[in-house]
């Protein structure tokens, strides 16, 4: 969980300065100096440069993603961090991967089988997968056991194979 709360603090701070940082008394948005605000008065808002400028943590898209044997997500075998914009992290096939969520939406209802013509074996070997992150600003948060391996990879493609 902790990689987590360091992603969401990097998407916090890679969307720049709050409307908070420019009311403080004593501080303009320049750098510069100004007279202290008044107790009775409301905090300026900010400058239009920076209140029209789309929020940066509005376009995240980051990923964290485990898979563990057996039917609970603890502890994990193997993880893998997933960034979709930019492409990268440390997931091998990262393009395949975003790919994949782009298509499906960060839904979990879409980790269902999508190669019906490859079968897979009747031996069940439960495996957990978990993705949480951020997808264009917004947190989310799943998932979902299968059967065995086979069935994992069918369903989810290179989104879980790291």
């Amino acid at each position: 969980m902790k990689p987590l709360l360091v992603l969401l603090a990097g998407a916090a701070l890679a969307a720049g300065p709050s409307a908070s940082a420019w009311a403080q008394p004593g501080v303009s948005g320049d750098g510069a100096t100004s007279a202290p605000a008044r107790a009775d008065t409301l905090p300026a808002p900010p400058p239009p440069e920076v209140a029209l400028r789309p929020s940066v943590a509005s376009r995240v898209r980051a990923v964290i993603l485990t898979v563990a044997n057996g039917e609970k997500a603890e502890p994990p075998t193997r993880s893998a961090f997933l960034n979709c914009s930019p492409v990268g992290g440390s997931h091998p096939s990262a393009e395949k991967a975003c790919a994949w969520l782009n298509r499906a939406g960060v839904d979990p209802g879409a980790l269902r089988r999508v190669n019906a013509a490859e079968p897979c074996t009747m031996i069940y070997a439960p495996v957990t997968v978990t993705a949480s992150g951020i997808w264009d600003g917004k947190y989310f948060q799943f998932g979902r056991t299968f059967g065995n391996d086979c069935e994992l990879k069918s369903a989810a493609g290179a989104l879980f194979d790291f």
